[in-house]
């Protein structure tokens, strides 16, 4: 059976080493020992660990958690659950927040039918009803915007039930996309006990991962639908009939489907959302060895997964702003103003995160595998705020043995489109294996 699975379009995911990552964690770490991963992210190398030992998976964001959970640990669902649930997707309310959305949606997937590209662009750059609410914006959409902020307050769905079709619908998703999101996820939260909860949110952020209208399949920014001199790029339809027309409900019911009948072993496993140094501080004395793939350039921005987190939290969060030329605007990609910014990937922070990391872990006793992908200065790849030297002589101040392992030639996954595209080294994943003597 085999534990390699993909969760997320995740930039740098480690998916493809993950039997490198095992054969080396093997090599240091006693049979029955815990393991932690660190920054867990995605958690595929959380569930491909959890094959053979215990794991502590940790990461900052709520959403890693949720899939980390469904990865982990077992779950009791029936095919007799799954159905109802399904079946509970049309109701009254539901079909009211479809009626609601629906001068929005019937303008898009006409302008998709038309191959209408002055709509579908002033849907990507104006069609956030939340940011409509907020600056007022006159547009294409202004008439069908006003009536259905009007629907959505006449009926009281002017709440969370509507989160990601006001926030996101248009801009990341098509309408009728964000509507079925928001439907399912208000299912979720109505039908679904604690205990089977984040099997069936971590199916919905899977889904969402999918379907994103995005270059790369990240939510970093929308689409820029206009080429430098202003014109209208041919790719906002291509990518408008790729993404936007893929039906959520049954890629949903797939991903779900995937998530439930995951094989899973008999170790036991916990799930921790914190920084670094708080989880590292409350690890079980069963743990033995630390992996850690910290994020280490300003490419590894929370704001690549900010859909996904207030899809996760639920919550009405306000919307970070920009100012350019004076003038203050709500961002581009509509991000969190409270995001997460790792210290790992500040150049001022970086070395004391860093040093805090291998003073806890080789303190505790525990060994520590960190990823590391090189930098080549001779490339237009973007700088390590640490270097790999930096890094080999802070464990050297902690640890008796540090080794270099590479998993040899490999690329990671890039998020831009051809014309950002940013080498990555021949040699583009090391691991810094550090050890005391017993």
């Amino acid at each position: 059976m085999s534990y390699n699975f993909r969760t997320l379009n995740y930039l740098g995911s480690k998916l493809r080493l993950l039997d490198f990552i095992e054969d080396k964690v093997l090599d240091v770490t006693p049979q029955g020992a815990g393991i932690c991963d660190l920054f867990a992210g995605s958690g595929c190398v959380s569930r491909k660990l959890s094959r053979l030992h215990s794991v502590v998976s940790c990461d900052i964001q709520g959403y890693s958690k949720v899939i980390c959970n469904a990865l982990l640990h077992k779950f009791d669902v029936t095919d007799k659950t799954i159905e109802g649930f399904f079946k509970s997707l049309d109701n009254e309310c539901t079909n009211k927040l479809r009626e609601a959305f629906a001068p929005l949606i019937e303008l898009e997937q006409d302008a998709i039918d038309s191959k209408n590209l002055e709509v579908l662009t002033c849907i990507l750059e104006h069609g956030s009803l939340e940011v409509f609410n907020i600056e007022h914006n006159l547009s294409c959409l202004s008439d069908q915007l006003v009536v259905v902020c009007k629907n959505l307050k006449k009926d009281g769905l002017d709440d969370v039930r509507s989160l990601i079709s006001r926030y996101y619908g248009g801009v990341y998703f098509s309408y009728k996309q964000a509507v079925e999101i928001d439907i399912i996820l208000e299912t979720i939260h109505r039908l679904i006990s604690e205990d089977n909860r984040d099997l069936f949110l971590a199916a919905l952020l899977s889904t969402a991962s999918d379907i994103v209208d995005t270059v790369g399949k990240h939510f970093a920014q929308p689409i820029k639908a206009r080429d430098s001199k202003g014109n209208i790029k041919i790719t906002v339809y291509n990518k408008a009939v790729k993404d936007k027309t893929i039906d959520v409900v049954a890629l949903y019911r797939e991903w779900l489907l995937k998530y439930r009948n995951l094989s899973k072993s008999d170790c036991q496993h916990i799930t921790m959302q914190g920084d670094y140094e708080q989880c590292l501080k409350s690890l079980p004395d069963n743990v033995r060895t630390v992996y850690a793939d910290p994020p280490y350039t300003r490419d590894h921005y929370s704001r690549y997964y900010h859909v996904l987190e207030t899809l996760t939290l639920r919550d009405t969060p306000k919307i970070s702003t920009v100012t350019i030329h004076g003038s203050t605007h709500v961002s581009n990609g509509i991000y969190r103003e409270d995001r997460h910014q790792s210290p790992f990937c500040i150049k001022s922070k970086a070395p004391e995160a860093f040093r805090k990391m291998f003073e806890l872990t080789a303190s505790a006793g525990r060994n520590l595998l960190l990823s590391y992908s090189p930098y080549d200065e001779t490339k237009k790849t973007h700088p390590r705020v640490v270097t790999m030297q930096q890094l080999i002589a802070l464990a050297e101040e902690y640890y008796d043995n540090v080794e270099t392992v590479s998993a040899g030639s490999f690329k990671h996954n890039k998020l831009n489109s051809t014309e950002h595209f940013l080498e990555a080294s021949d040699e583009a994943e090391l691991l810094i294996v550090c050890t005391n003597n017993e």
